[in-house]
C-alpha cells in the first residue's frame, strides 16, 4: 500500500509538472516547404473598404480575443491559456514569416496550444481566401 501511494503521488506530480515544461518549451511547427514557398493572393492594399472592414471584422471575431486588439497576444482570452497566443506585433514577427507559415498555422493550428485550426471543414470553418485576408492584414497591420 506505501509503494502505491508513493507512486501515485509521484504520478501526480509529474502530471502537475508537464504543463510547465510544455509551455517552456514550446515552438510554433514550421509549415511544410510546399507552404513556406506560397506567396498571398490577397494585395492588402488592393482590397477596396468594404473588404478591409470585412476582415477588420473577421480578425475582431476570430483572432482578437487571443492575440488582441494591436496584435499583443493580449487578448482577453490569453490570461488563462498556459502557452500564450503568439505576438503579431513583436519586433520582426510577422515580417519574417513567410505568407506560406502564416496561412499554414491558421488553418492547421498549432499543436499541444489552444490554436485550433481555422480552416475548411473545422469549427471555425473560415475559407482559405478568407485566411489569406487574415494573413495580408497580419502582415500589413502588424509588420515592423
Amino acid at each position: 500500500m506505501k509503494t502505491a501511494l508513493m507512486l501515485s503521488v509521484l504520478g501526480l506530480l509529474l502530471v502537475a509538472a508537464t504543463p510547465a515544461i510544455s509551455a517552456d518549451k514550446h515552438q510554433t511547427p514550421n509549415a511544410p516547404a510546399e507552404f513556406q514557398s506560397k506567396k498571398n493572393p490577397i494585395e492588402f492594399d488592393e482590397l477596396d473598404e468594404k473588404a478591409v472592414k470585412s476582415v477588420e471584422r473577421l480578425y475582431g471575431g476570430k483572432c482578437k480575443k487571443c492575440h488582441g486588439e494591436e496584435g499583443g497576444g493580449d487578448g482577453t482570452a490569453a490570461a488563462d491559456m498556459l502557452i500564450k497566443p503568439t505576438a503579431f506585433n513583436a519586433p520582426g514577427y510577422a515580417a519574417k514569416r513567410s505568407d506560406g507559415q502564416l496561412f499554414w498555422i491558421t488553418l492547421n493550428g498549432s499543436p499541444n496550444t489552444e490554436m485550433k485550426g481555422f480552416g475548411p471543414g473545422t469549427d471555425n470553418n473560415l475559407s482559405e481566401q478568407e485566411i489569406w485576408k487574415l494573413v495580408a492584414f497580419i502582415k500589413n497591420r502588424f509588420a515592423k
